[in-house]
């Protein structure tokens, strides 16, 4: 599964909404022993985008301010670091170093987050949930597979709004004094600009489209096609057998009925509020019905 010129474990990463199923979809990958990440609900420590915030620094051009400047980068480490507060430096061209030296910051984590292989499970991958700036920005350093994970944007709409009532503030780029309309026209333009991303991943040859629905109906047809993707083995049962474990993470009864809910929750006007502003998104994922 490794690019013969690339000798590090392949980011897998998991491109999805919150509550699109990212969360279900980390445990199922956490079954195998051949993909590194951290098994921490909820699954959300970001070695990949903080060693990648790190090396873009390199390339980011200079302007110092009262925080940063050349002064500040003389003296003693205290966690703030910009890029070089130099604007005139002569022997520096961050733009050409920053792939680099993220490539051999890469090998050296991977190195470590590899040592959980054991004989008969060589580690393969390493997973992550990550944000949609991610992919454009690492294809210019390193080769990566991608997982685009998808769900009914109803769907989502009302999974967040659920999850917010239910852990008692807000999230998910909703704010507090957002109401139901004013937070729907934020959420549907964040749809319409990561749609280009997302149905670009997902016809890549690195690429593969799932999406919630079917991981919720069935969980175990899903882990089958994926292992035959990734070439390695996911337990489905797994994950079925730890869904107690996780029923603070869920806004339904049960998968199968987490699936559809905009039938029963949704008012006719907001639902024909999405299919009027994000109706051609929605109808290349299935989701016009």
């Amino acid at each position: 599964m490794r690019d013969q010129h690339f000798d590090s474990l392949i980011p897998l990463l998991i491109l999805g909404e919150g509550r699109s199923g990212t969360t279900l979809l980390m445990q199922l990958l956490g079954t195998s022993r051949r993909i590194a990440f951290d098994r921490i609900y909820p699954y959300e420590v970001r070695y990949l985008t903080y060693l990648l915030q790190w090396a873009l620094l390199l390339g980011r051009k200079s302007e110092p301010d009262e925080y940063w400047n050349p002064a500040k980068s003389a003296s003693t480490p205290d966690g703030l670091i910009g890029p070089l507060p130099h604007p005139d430096a002569q022997i520096w061209d961050g733009q050409a170093m920053w792939p680099s030296c993220f490539r051999h910051a890469w090998r050296l984590f991977t190195s470590v987050a590899a040592r959980g292989a054991t004989a008969d499970a060589t580690v393969l991958y390493y997973a992550e949930k990550v944000s949609h700036w991610i992919p454009e920005c690492l294809q210019q350093a390193i080769p990566y597979k991608i997982i685009v994970l998808v769900r009914d944007p109803r769907d989502v709409f009302l999974s967040v709004t659920a999850f917010d009532k239910k852990r008692g503030f807000s999230g998910f780029d909703r704010l507090p004094e957002d109401d139901d309309w004013t937070y729907a026209r934020r959420f549907i333009d964040l749809q319409k600009g990561r749609f280009p991303l997302m149905h670009n991943e997902a016809t890549s040859p690195r690429g593969i489209l799932v999406k919630y629905e079917r991981l919720a109906m069935d969980l175990a047809g899903e882990a089958k096609r994926l292992s035959e993707w990734l070439g390695l083995e996911l337990n489905a049962k797994a994950v079925e057998d730890q869904a107690s474990e996780f029923a603070h993470h869920m806004t339904s009864d049960n998968p199968h009925a987490s699936v559809g809910r905009w039938r029963r929750e949704m008012s006719q006007d907001m639902n024909e509020f999405f299919l009027g502003e994000l109706g051609e998104e929605m109808r290349y994922f299935g989701y016009t019905y």
